[in-house]
Protein backbone atom coordinates (compact mmCIF):
# COMPACT_ATOMS: atom_id res chain seq x y z
CA UNK A 1 0.00 0.00 0.00
CA UNK A 2 1.03 3.75 -0.97
CA UNK A 3 2.83 5.52 2.27
CA UNK A 4 0.33 8.38 0.90
CA UNK A 5 -2.81 6.43 1.27
CA UNK A 6 -4.99 6.81 4.63
CA UNK A 7 -7.22 4.23 5.15
CA UNK A 8 -10.32 4.36 7.84
CA UNK A 9 -12.06 1.04 8.06
CA UNK A 10 -16.13 1.28 8.15
CA UNK A 11 -18.39 -1.30 8.73
CA UNK A 12 -20.81 -0.46 7.01
CA UNK A 13 -21.82 2.08 4.10
CA UNK A 14 -23.74 4.17 6.50
CA UNK A 15 -20.57 4.36 9.07
CA UNK A 16 -18.34 4.89 6.37
CA UNK A 17 -20.92 8.00 5.16
CA UNK A 18 -20.73 9.23 8.78
CA UNK A 19 -17.22 9.08 8.70
CA UNK A 20 -16.63 10.85 5.80
CA UNK A 21 -19.05 14.18 7.09
CA UNK A 22 -17.16 14.17 10.26
CA UNK A 23 -13.92 14.33 8.37
CA UNK A 24 -15.60 17.07 6.29
CA UNK A 25 -17.15 19.12 8.83
CA UNK A 26 -13.99 18.94 11.42
CA UNK A 27 -11.88 20.64 8.31
CA UNK A 28 -14.78 23.26 7.62
CA UNK A 29 -14.47 23.89 11.02
CA UNK A 30 -11.09 24.53 11.16
CA UNK A 31 -11.28 26.57 8.51
CA UNK A 32 -9.97 30.69 8.65
CA UNK A 33 -11.14 31.34 4.97
CA UNK A 34 -14.18 33.11 3.99
CA UNK A 35 -15.39 30.21 1.80
CA UNK A 36 -14.43 26.53 1.53
CA UNK A 37 -14.53 24.75 -1.85
CA UNK A 38 -16.10 20.60 -1.68
CA UNK A 39 -15.78 19.07 -5.02
CA UNK A 40 -18.99 16.48 -5.12
CA UNK A 41 -19.08 13.47 -7.37
CA UNK A 42 -22.47 11.76 -8.35
CA UNK A 43 -23.83 8.08 -7.96
CA UNK A 44 -25.54 6.39 -4.86
CA UNK A 45 -22.57 6.05 -2.60
CA UNK A 46 -22.08 9.52 -1.64
CA UNK A 47 -25.80 10.45 -0.77
CA UNK A 48 -26.20 10.29 2.27
CA UNK A 49 -22.80 11.65 2.86
CA UNK A 50 -24.73 14.69 1.54
CA UNK A 51 -27.67 14.69 3.12
CA UNK A 52 -25.40 14.64 6.63
CA UNK A 53 -23.29 17.40 5.33
CA UNK A 54 -26.73 20.01 4.09
CA UNK A 55 -28.05 18.88 7.85
CA UNK A 56 -25.03 19.49 10.02
CA UNK A 57 -22.48 21.95 8.61
CA UNK A 58 -23.16 25.33 10.35
CA UNK A 59 -22.60 27.63 7.89
CA UNK A 60 -23.42 26.63 4.82
CA UNK A 61 -23.24 30.34 3.34
CA UNK A 62 -19.44 29.96 3.24
CA UNK A 63 -19.79 26.73 0.82
CA UNK A 64 -18.68 26.12 -2.43
CA UNK A 65 -19.79 23.34 -4.44
CA UNK A 66 -18.46 22.03 -7.30
CA UNK A 67 -19.00 19.23 -9.89
CA UNK A 68 -16.30 16.46 -10.27
CA UNK A 69 -17.84 15.13 -13.67
CA UNK A 70 -20.90 14.98 -15.40
CA UNK A 71 -22.32 13.05 -18.27
CA UNK A 72 -23.12 15.25 -21.10
CA UNK A 73 -26.60 15.30 -20.40
CA UNK A 74 -28.92 18.27 -19.18
CA UNK A 75 -29.54 18.92 -15.91
CA UNK A 76 -32.86 17.79 -15.44
CA UNK A 77 -32.18 14.29 -16.67
CA UNK A 78 -32.28 11.53 -14.26
CA UNK A 79 -28.75 10.39 -15.16
CA UNK A 80 -27.37 14.18 -14.41
CA UNK A 81 -25.10 14.36 -11.54
CA UNK A 82 -25.81 18.04 -11.68
CA UNK A 83 -28.70 17.16 -10.94
CA UNK A 84 -27.96 14.97 -8.31
CA UNK A 85 -26.16 17.78 -6.36
CA UNK A 86 -28.94 20.70 -6.97
CA UNK A 87 -31.49 18.18 -5.47
CA UNK A 88 -30.10 17.77 -2.10
CA UNK A 89 -28.00 21.38 -1.89
CA UNK A 90 -29.93 24.14 -4.33
CA UNK A 91 -32.33 25.33 -1.79
CA UNK A 92 -29.57 25.66 1.06
CA UNK A 93 -27.62 29.17 1.43
CA UNK A 94 -24.30 27.32 -0.12
CA UNK A 95 -23.06 28.68 -3.61
CA UNK A 96 -23.47 25.88 -6.49
CA UNK A 97 -20.93 26.23 -9.44
CA UNK A 98 -22.99 24.23 -11.93
CA UNK A 99 -21.96 22.12 -15.15
CA UNK A 100 -23.70 24.17 -18.09
CA UNK A 101 -25.29 22.01 -21.12
CA UNK A 102 -24.96 23.55 -24.04
CA UNK A 103 -25.91 20.63 -26.42
CA UNK A 104 -23.18 21.76 -28.93
CA UNK A 105 -19.82 20.88 -27.53
CA UNK A 106 -18.89 18.93 -25.00
CA UNK A 107 -15.24 20.29 -25.54
CA UNK A 108 -16.57 23.86 -25.41
CA UNK A 109 -18.37 23.24 -22.20
CA UNK A 110 -15.54 21.48 -20.37
CA UNK A 111 -13.65 24.93 -21.19
CA UNK A 112 -16.36 26.91 -20.02
CA UNK A 113 -16.54 25.02 -16.46
CA UNK A 114 -12.57 24.85 -16.28
CA UNK A 115 -13.31 28.98 -16.57
CA UNK A 116 -15.70 29.38 -14.02
CA UNK A 117 -14.39 27.13 -11.52
CA UNK A 118 -11.22 29.62 -11.75
CA UNK A 119 -12.91 32.65 -11.65
CA UNK A 120 -14.99 31.98 -8.38
CA UNK A 121 -12.64 29.42 -6.34
CA UNK A 122 -9.80 30.77 -4.30
CA UNK A 123 -8.60 27.28 -3.59
CA UNK A 124 -9.42 23.70 -3.80
CA UNK A 125 -10.27 22.52 -0.42
CA UNK A 126 -11.62 19.19 -0.72
CA UNK A 127 -12.76 16.52 -2.88
CA UNK A 128 -15.65 13.59 -2.36
CA UNK A 129 -14.63 11.02 -5.46
CA UNK A 130 -15.78 7.17 -5.75
CA UNK A 131 -14.27 4.63 -7.73
CA UNK A 132 -15.76 1.90 -10.15
CA UNK A 133 -15.06 -1.28 -10.21
CA UNK A 134 -12.18 -0.85 -13.03
CA UNK A 135 -10.62 1.70 -11.03
CA UNK A 136 -11.90 5.21 -12.22
CA UNK A 137 -12.04 8.39 -10.74
CA UNK A 138 -14.17 11.13 -11.38
CA UNK A 139 -14.93 10.28 -15.41
CA UNK A 140 -11.49 8.97 -15.91
CA UNK A 141 -11.76 5.91 -17.16
CA UNK A 142 -8.67 3.55 -18.22
CA UNK A 143 -7.78 3.73 -21.39
CA UNK A 144 -9.53 6.88 -22.32
CA UNK A 145 -7.81 10.26 -23.49
CA UNK A 146 -8.57 12.48 -20.55
CA UNK A 147 -6.73 10.12 -18.52
CA UNK A 148 -3.28 11.76 -20.24
CA UNK A 149 -4.39 15.21 -20.18
CA UNK A 150 -1.37 17.27 -19.00
CA UNK A 151 -2.93 21.23 -18.37
CA UNK A 152 -7.09 21.68 -18.31
CA UNK A 153 -8.69 21.62 -15.26
CA UNK A 154 -11.93 19.88 -17.07
CA UNK A 155 -12.02 18.14 -20.47
CA UNK A 156 -14.65 16.64 -22.33
CA UNK A 157 -14.21 12.41 -22.64
CA UNK A 158 -15.37 9.99 -24.87
CA UNK A 159 -16.59 6.89 -22.77
CA UNK A 160 -19.62 5.47 -24.03
CA UNK A 161 -21.12 4.83 -20.61
CA UNK A 162 -24.57 5.73 -19.79
CA UNK A 163 -23.77 9.02 -22.04
CA UNK A 164 -21.47 8.75 -25.07
CA UNK A 165 -19.56 12.15 -23.74
CA UNK A 166 -18.27 13.42 -19.89
CA UNK A 167 -17.06 16.39 -19.10
CA UNK A 168 -14.61 15.16 -16.16
CA UNK A 169 -12.20 16.78 -13.69
CA UNK A 170 -8.55 15.96 -15.12
CA UNK A 171 -5.66 15.04 -12.65
CA UNK A 172 -3.85 18.00 -13.04
CA UNK A 173 -7.01 19.54 -11.27
CA UNK A 174 -7.27 16.49 -8.53
CA UNK A 175 -3.93 17.15 -7.89
CA UNK A 176 -4.33 20.58 -6.67
CA UNK A 177 -6.95 19.55 -4.09
CA UNK A 178 -6.39 20.17 -0.77
CA UNK A 179 -8.04 17.16 0.60
CA UNK A 180 -9.27 13.96 -1.50
CA UNK A 181 -11.44 11.40 0.07
CA UNK A 182 -12.16 8.43 -1.55
CA UNK A 183 -15.78 6.41 -0.76
CA UNK A 184 -15.49 3.27 -1.48
CA UNK A 185 -18.84 0.96 -0.49
CA UNK A 186 -20.16 -2.14 -1.06
CA UNK A 187 -19.37 -6.14 -1.90
CA UNK A 188 -19.12 -5.22 -5.71
CA UNK A 189 -16.10 -3.09 -4.93
CA UNK A 190 -13.95 -5.63 -2.59
CA UNK A 191 -11.38 -6.29 -5.70
CA UNK A 192 -11.03 -2.79 -6.55
CA UNK A 193 -9.87 -1.91 -3.11
CA UNK A 194 -7.55 -4.77 -2.87
CA UNK A 195 -6.21 -3.82 -6.10
CA UNK A 196 -5.85 -0.24 -4.99
CA UNK A 197 -4.28 -1.08 -1.29
CA UNK A 198 -1.42 -2.84 -3.84
CA UNK A 199 -0.64 -0.02 -5.82
CA UNK A 200 -2.69 -1.37 -8.82
CA UNK A 201 -2.56 -0.07 -12.20
CA UNK A 202 -5.85 2.27 -11.97
CA UNK A 203 -6.77 5.99 -12.12
CA UNK A 204 -7.36 5.89 -8.56
CA UNK A 205 -3.70 4.97 -8.13
CA UNK A 206 -2.62 7.23 -10.61
CA UNK A 207 -3.99 9.71 -8.45
CA UNK A 208 -2.81 8.39 -5.02
CA UNK A 209 0.96 8.16 -6.03
CA UNK A 210 0.89 11.51 -7.22
CA UNK A 211 -0.66 13.19 -4.32
CA UNK A 212 1.39 13.41 -1.12
CA UNK A 213 -2.18 12.44 1.30
CA UNK A 214 -5.27 10.63 -0.19
CA UNK A 215 -7.68 9.63 2.41
CA UNK A 216 -10.07 5.97 1.68
CA UNK A 217 -13.12 5.71 3.43
CA UNK A 218 -13.93 1.90 3.20
CA UNK A 219 -16.47 -0.86 4.43
CA UNK A 220 -14.17 -3.79 2.31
Amino acid sequence: MSESLIVYKANNHLEASSCLSNLLISEINKSKQDTFSIGLSGGSTPKITYSLLRSDIKDLSKIIFWTVDERWVSKDNDSSNQKLVNSIFSDSEARILEVEYSGVSADEDAKKYSSKIRDNIKSFDTVILGIGEDGHIASLFPGTDAVNEKSALYVSNEVNILSKWRVTATFQLLKEVKNVYLLVTGKSKNEIVKTIMNNGNTPANKLINERNQTFLITDQ
